[in-house]
């Protein structure tokens, strides 16, 4: 079956384009060139289906590498049916599962458990394995067999879930050498555990507003410093999951050139800080913690140049009753997939980011740091993930119309323009 797409605006102009087998076959530029004209009339006259973009712009689909679907024993807050139709509302095609789930990605049986569950998916999809303080040999065994549908080996440096931290430094070693042996992406939650330790037993006074002191920011600084060290020593891939201060992106530079490492920042990092607590309270309850506006300035040139290759949205539903709770027992974390491309939209929107560089921070790149063949790129062979977008539709972003489960975020009731209206996938 050929589909034909009239009139969509690409970074580089008009363009037709023409899906054949779940990948794009030809792309034809808009002209009035009367011999383009007549190839125009022969592909509509050969397609089986056509849809009239009408001039709206068309990007590659969003690869979101930071994705918590929960299900299987954490189905009531979401499940990869519920997260799939988020990813869509919100024009992502391609997902990463984090591993601390219940139960943990961290074993043959349990994978293969979230591999039956992640059937339900209707967007593209891989999978972290979880390191351990036991579990390499495990890992190894399961990368022997070199499964497609494995992003990276995921280490944990604090709490979160149903992970296990990993604290000792030869340990967590030996796991960057696995990654590097089988060419996996090391990906690192950098927040040190026996740091948050000392910071709570510091601090007596808890509410949500000191959740920015209660894990200070020494805690992410110092783990991204003993990581890059790490990932310099052992010449792995490192990807440095949510980066939150300035000075881990100066270490980041420091480090950049002489080694393979990549980082990430959220949206919420990237454009909230700890101010929005006064009115989002638990809802902003997030690890790492939201910073300050000078942390948001620091990321956001950062994007700009370079040193910040990904925006991954770090969806993490949870119940909303849970996070009604008081805040020591409320769980950190929220919805992410419907709001993270049209924070960026909005973004590009007031003049802050280019299309380009959207593109390249959530397409491009992931496709390519995560080895991700025929994606990431709007062109000939590649599968057809595409996200449509109307820049100029203005809309308010409304908690309560999430396709999540998760029906609260911090963003709530924020005025937006720039809006996802199709979601194409293919090549599942």
């Amino acid at each position: 079956m050929k589909t034909l797409l009239k009139n969509c605006r690409l970074t580089n102009g008009m363009h037709n384009i023409l899906i054949e087998n779940d990948k794009i076959i030809y792309i034809q530029k808009v002209t009035m060139s009367r011999k383009l004209f007549k190839k125009k009339r022969r592909l509509e006259s050969e397609s089986d289906e056509i849809i009239d973009i009408s001039g709206n712009h068309v990007i590659p689909g969003v690869i979101d590498p930071h994705v918590h679907v929960r299900d299987m024993e954490q189905s009531d807050k979401e499940n990869w049916l519920s997260a799939s139709k988020a990813a869509l509302a919100g024009g992502v095609t391609t997902i990463f599962d984090m591993p601390n789930t219940l139960p943990p990605t961290t074993n043959l049986i349990n994978l293969n458990l979230k591999r039956k569950a992640a059937e339900k998916s209707l967007v593209n999809y891989k999978f972290y394995l979880g390191a351990t303080n036991e579990n390499i040999n495990e890992i190894e065994e399961i990368l022997k067999t070199d499964p497609s549908d494995i992003a990276g080996i995921k280490v944990f440096l604090a709490a979160s879930s149903s992970n296990e931290v990993i604290k000792d430094r030869e340990i967590l070693k030996s796991v960057f050498k696995v990654a590097r042996d089988f060419d996996k992406v090391m990906v690192v939650h950098t927040e040190l555990q026996e740091l948050l330790d000392i910071w709570q037993k510091r601090l007596h006074y808890r509410n949500i507003l000191k959740h920015n002191a209660l894990r200070n920011r020494q805690c992410a600084i110092r783990g991204t410093k003993l990581v890059l060290d790490l990932a310099y020593e052992v010449r792995n891939k490192l990807y440095i999951a949510h980066i939150s201060t300035a000075e881990e992106i100066d270490l980041i530079r420091a480090y950049k050139s002489s080694a393979d490492i990549f980082c990430e920042v959220t949206p919420h990092h990237l454009l909230l800080n700890e101010s929005v607590l006064n009115k989002a309270g638990n809802n902003g309850k997030v690890n790492p913690p939201l910073r300050s506006e000078k942390d948001n300035e620091a990321l956001m040139e950062a994007v700009m140049d370079g040193t910040i290759d990904i925006v991954g949205t770090d969806h993490a539903p949870h119940k909303l009753s849970e996070k009604q709770q008081e805040y020591p027992k409320a769980p950190s974390g929220f919805p992410g997939l419907e709001t993270g491309l049209h924070l960026l939209l909005n973004e590009v929107n007031k003049g802050n980011l280019t299309i380009g560089k959207l593109v390249e921070l959530t397409s491009r790149n992931p496709a390519e740091i995560f080895n991700l063949a025929n994606r990431g790129e709007i062109k000939v062979g590649n599968f057809a993930d595409l996200t449509v977008i109307d820049m100029n539709m203005k809309w308010k972003i409304d908690s309560s119309k999430f396709k999540s489960k998760a029906k609260y975020s911090p963003f709530d009731g924020m005025e937006i323009q720039g809006k996802v209206i199709m979601t194409f996938v293919n090549g599942k």
